[in-house]
């Protein structure tokens, strides 16, 4: 392993082959990078309760020559993120609504984005542009509230290219018997994570889709997809900000566009039916 995105593959790769206590090790990495980051390993055992040689051994699992290794690895992540907080300059946009909460909620979401921001990775964003503009169709899936991403992403994605279709109740099993290989799966997948969305995911694999996951963690219940790209969604409310994962969404739509050179053309054509149709109140408006 070279450098924190690495790190956090490996945790992926082996999340669910850990036993509970090394999986309680991972999470503890992933949520509070900067503790393990500076925690002696006995303190770590002390406040996760698991025997510090059951850390080192985790160190071990994952190809590290001990806890100072693993340790080294972590800071390097933490140290990525803190550069991309600096580089992302201060909130002052935000100075003029005081201590309400509608700053509170901003300041958050700026801070969902940026973290997204910083853990995204070149190569893994690239991949999962190539399968969704290289699939023959694309087949998206949110389930809760994770729903009306899907369905923004299908929306879209179908004036881009087309073959864009959202599986949710209904007819979905009969869709999943149809999916080949060439196939690709969008997921969304959120805490506290929607049990059937799981489910379609699974038989969706069986039948050989290539996956796409939207999550919050590599190591969520989305398991070991074929492509996975995180996205911070914690809110000051009871409720997830689904701020960032749209942010991410606009990214990939964006990177098939650049990909399906007939896209600009088929947008206008299907604006100038909807103008014909009288769908807008502005005339030519391209925002739908």
């Amino acid at each position: 392993m070279t450098d924190h995105v690495d790190v956090m593959t490996e945790l992926q790769k082996n999340y669910a082959d850990l036993t509970q206590a090394q999986k309680r090790i991972a999470e503890a990495i992933v949520d509070n990078p900067e503790f393990v980051a500076f925690a002696t390993v006995d303190k770590l055992s002390a406040r996760l309760g698991i025997a510090s040689s059951t850390i080192v051994r985790f160190a071990y699992r994952l190809g590290l020559d001990g806890y100072p290794e693993l340790q080294e690895r972590v800071r390097v992540l933490v140290r990525s993120r803190l550069r991309g907080a600096d580089d992302q300059g201060d909130d002052s946009s935000i100075a003029h609504l005081g201590d309400s909460t509608a700053a509170a909620s901003l300041r958050h979401d700026l801070d969902n984005l940026r973290n997204t921001i910083t853990e995204l990775n070149a190569e893994t964003l690239e991949k999962a542009i190539d399968v969704i503009a290289g699939a023959r169709r694309v087949f998206f899936i949110g389930g809760l509230a994770s729903g009306p991403l899907a369905e923004y992403t299908a929306h879209t994605f179908n004036r881009l290219r087309g073959g864009a279709q959202v599986l949710g109740l209904g007819d979905t099993a009969a869709e999943i018997l149809g999916m080949t290989p060439e196939d690709a799966l969008v997921v969304f997948s959120f805490p506290p994570y929607a049990s059937q969305t799981l489910q379609i995911l699974d038989a969706a694999r069986k039948r050989g889709v290539v996956v796409v996951g939207i999550t919050d963690s590599l190591i969520s219940p989305l398991g070991k997809v074929d492509v996975t790209l995180t996205s911070r969604v914690s809110g000051v409310g009871p409720q997830n900000s689904l701020v960032a994962p749209l942010g991410i969404i606009n990214v990939l739509l964006n990177g098939v566009a650049a990909r399906s050179p007939g896209s600009a053309d088929r947008y206008r054509q299907i604006f100038g039916l909807l103008d014909e149709w009288n769908a807008f109140f502005l005339k030519g408006n391209a925002d739908g």
